[in-house]
């Protein structure tokens, strides 16, 4: 879960240009530009942007930097010097007996990099194995695991759509924070927000806590209720997020300020 506040008393005096500038109440300009929050949130939270096919790819090259498939032991049986020690790991691995293949490379100093090779047989195993390689603040997996560990291929490409579906649904979490904002312009709540988001957004996996009748501390309370989001969206990401916001605002104030000031000169 994470929870994020968007109110005006930090931005207190850009909220005020901002609302004057805009023509809009305070209250407004803070439900306006929380919902560029969400769409901002969503964009950093893990793995980042908004291309579908590029979040997918980064989550199996990040589980395949700790669980490799058998194929890995193939490859590296073919760089073995010797073609009779080579064709014996071959055929040892085609017929999963691990512990000698373990035997061999060991002494053929090919599992320096790790303490051992260990065969995950379940989805189960490959979970437990994944989650303990991730670093916490950012959410990615470490560059390889303790061990070499492997896993067959179906196992592997089960847990790894497994993971690649949720995607979709963390960043979905703030979209379904941004729907439940009060409309104030013409524009669509989820405008901003790509398609394949909307798609997989869950009911009940975003919600707001609308305090913006408090006239001295308007404010909206967004959570993202999706159980692991907090595991990939880090709290600098959080902070950016805010920051590029706050940009937008000023961006916006300085076009809508040129255009009147043109308005003016023309007329």
């Amino acid at each position: 879960m994470a929870k994020f506040k968007f109110e005006s008393l930090k931005f207190e005096q850009i909220m005020k240009d901002y609302a004057e500038i805009r023509a809009v109440t305070i209250p407004d300009a803070v439900m306006l530009n929380a919902r560029l929050l969400c769409v901002e949130l969503a964009r950093r939270t893990q793995p980042f942007g908004n291309d579908e096919t590029a979040g997918t790819t980064r989550v199996k090259n990040d589980i395949g930097k700790i669980i490799k498939p058998p194929v890995q032991l193939l490859a590296m049986a073919n760089k073995v010097e010797n073609k009779k020690i080579a064709q014996r790991l071959k055929s040892l691995i085609m017929s999963q007996r691990y512990d000698i293949v373990e035997t061999i490379f060991r002494n053929l100093g090919f599992l320096n990099k790790w303490t051992g090779l260990e065969f995950l047989d379940s989805k189960g195993a490959i979970k437990t194995h994944h989650q303990d390689a991730r670093v916490k603040p950012t959410g990615r997996t470490k560059t390889r695991g303790s061990k070499l560990f492997i896993s067959s291929g179906s196992e592997l490409n089960t847990y790894i759509t497994e993971i690649q579906k949720r995607v979709g649904i963390s960043k979905g979490g703030w979209a379904e924070c941004a729907s439940q904002l009060k409309k104030v312009n013409k524009g669509g709540l989820l405008t901003g927000f790509p398609s394949w988001v909307k798609k997989a957004t869950r009911s009940g996996s975003g919600s707001v806590q609308d305090l913006t009748s408090n006239i001295k501390s308007p404010k909206v309370t967004l959570t993202n209720n999706v159980p692991w989001v907090s595991q990939i969206l880090p709290a600098s990401e959080q902070l950016n997020a805010l920051s590029v916001v706050a940009t937008k605002m000023r961006n916006q104030m300085n076009m809508i300020l040129k255009k009147r000031q043109k308005t003016l000169t023309v007329t």
